[in-house]
């Protein structure tokens, strides 16, 4: 076999790496061929992520399909979750104050006075921790029964056919009164809960949607009776629909024929006789 000199070596190895270059060169400009062509594939046709119609009947035709229906529906469950994990994350932060007031130690409180001050403290961090997260998560909530209300006043069909809709409806609007009467804001908490009680059978007859509307309706009643300007017939309206959800209430509890019930009839009758005799002396 004939040896290879110094210089038939160094020419075998330009050669391959001149050889390597070329293929490299080559395997780049097919990759860059791809990709012009993908990019130019992605450019065709019409680009309407970003469409939006100024003609109005235009756009109300685009509500009623099911995929707006659709979206809206995730978008509203999205807004839910993010005000749920909110409202977890306070419930473990209030937690973590509460267990670390019970293990900790105040050596330095010598007098009574000084441990109320303390507990009164740890009572505020916890109301504004709770305050807090609750007006969050309203916001959030809000935000999703927007979307099924815009769902419902141009999808009937969807609602119907979506056996998921009415289960994630009650279980937002009631998350949403539960948060937003925690936060004493009662009188909206009204419209929901009415609209609540009519979404099925089992609504209908939920004692926690009477319990939550005796509330607000006796709330609105007291609010009413203060101001001026309000008519009898107003504070009347209330105390009527107030007395009709606790009667409600203890029905769904206790039944009509218990004594609670023949009891609580008998305060709601007195209640209402009272307003009459007061109307006619007016």
């Amino acid at each position: 076999m004939r040896s290879i000199t110094r210089e038939g070596f160094l020419t075998i190895i330009i050669t391959a790496l001149i050889a390597f270059s070329f293929a490299v060169t080559d395997s780049s400009a097919q990759k860059n061929e791809e990709k012009k062509e993908e990019k130019g594939k992605k450019l065709e046709g019409w680009r309407t992520e970003d469409f939006k119609p100024y003609i109005k009947s235009m756009e109300a035709l685009r509500k009623l399909s099911k995929e707006y229906a659709e979206k809206n529906l995730q978008m509203a469950i999205n807004e839910y979750d993010k005000g749920m994990d909110i409202l977890d994350d306070m419930e473990n932060e209030v937690l973590k104050v509460e267990n670390q007031n019970v293990s900790q130690k105040y050596l330095n409180e010598r007098f009574h006075w000084q441990e109320i001050d303390r507990k009164n403290q740890q009572r505020r961090l916890v109301s504004r921790l709770k305050y807090e997260a609750k007006m969050k998560a309203v916001t959030n909530f809000v935000k999703a029964i927007r979307l099924l209300d815009d769902i419902e006043n141009h999808n009937k069909k969807f609602i119907t056919e979506n056996k998921d809709y009415k289960i994630f409806k009650i279980k937002l609007y009631q998350v949403y009164v539960s948060t937003q009467y925690d936060l004493h804001n009662f009188l909206p908490c009204i419209s929901i809960l009415e609209r609540y009680i009519n979404i099925n059978d089992e609504t209908k007859n939920d004692i926690w949607a009477y319990s939550y509307l005796a509330s607000c309706y006796g709330f609105m009643e007291a609010v009413l009776a203060k101001y001026k300007g309000a008519t009898e017939d107003e504070i009347l309206e209330y105390k009527q629909k107030k007395n009709r959800s606790l009667l409600k209430a203890a029905e769904l509890k206790y039944n009509v024929d218990s004594p609670q019930y023949k009891h609580l009839k008998d305060l709601v009758e007195r209640d209402e006789m009272k307003s009459e005799v007061l109307n006619e002396f007016r």
